[in-house]
């Protein structure tokens, strides 16, 4: 899949395209409350703009997260663009070093004092981009190829459901070009996630959303 939309004045990415629909997708399978706030954070590199930079040879994690928020009827009812329009606005402040640092002394505040964030089930979700890590093509345990890689635990922290974004699968030659997603749900909510992904699968338009598929 490659969704972009172009204007005169921006741009967007498929992740941040991908990113909404998915999100919106996610919230019918569940049917949340319209009434209740659905969140949605995205993990955004932070290697080439943390200030001051990371030492030579650092290997770890290194992102933050770019959060943003709607109501449910707003996710579900309103147009699509404008999901897409606060993720990229998320994804360009998560870059600013002041946002990061000061994300970085919440999170370490809340760890000294063992906080656990409150939320209702299935109203938040994270959403990360391995389609060009190079995990699935080029990491060999000896038995060829892996097919997925997941990480463990899929529920982080108790109440963020992760959502991840993989290359294709290269036994299925008819996904070439497109992007697996990886979510996890419960049973019931399943055939209407489906659905919702095969109108996007096969093409369909989104409508009222001035969107390319």
């Amino acid at each position: 899949m490659n969704l972009i939309k172009e204007s005169k004045d921006e741009s967007v990415t498929s992740l941040e395209v991908l990113s909404a629909y998915i999100w919106r997708a996610r919230f019918r399978a569940l049917k949340l409350s319209p009434d209740k706030t659905t969140m949605l954070g995205m993990a955004v590199g932070i290697r080439r703009t943390v200030k001051p930079q990371l030492p030579e040879g650092y290997y770890g994690n290194a992102f933050t997260s770019a959060n943003t928020a709607m109501t449910g009827k707003e996710l579900d009812e309103g147009p699509l663009s404008k999901a897409v329009k606060q993720i990229k606005e998320s994804k360009k402040l998560a870059s600013e070093n002041d946002y990061i640092w000061n994300l970085m002394s919440i999170n370490e505040k809340l760890r000294e004092l063992n906080s656990k964030f409150e939320a209702a089930a299935g109203s938040t979700m994270v959403i990360t981009d391995w389609r060009r890590l190079g995990l699935l093509e080029d990491v060999d345990f000896g038995w060829k190829g892996s097919v997925n890689m997941i990480p463990l635990p899929w529920k982080m922290f108790g109440y963020v459901d992760l959502v991840l974004l993989l290359p294709p699968c290269k036994l299925d030659q008819s996904m070439k070009g497109g992007a697996r997603v990886l979510v996890s749900f419960p049973r019931a909510a399943m055939a209407k996630f489906r659905e919702e992904m095969d109108a996007l699968k096969h093409g369909n338009k989104v409508a009222g959303d001035a969107l390319v598929i």
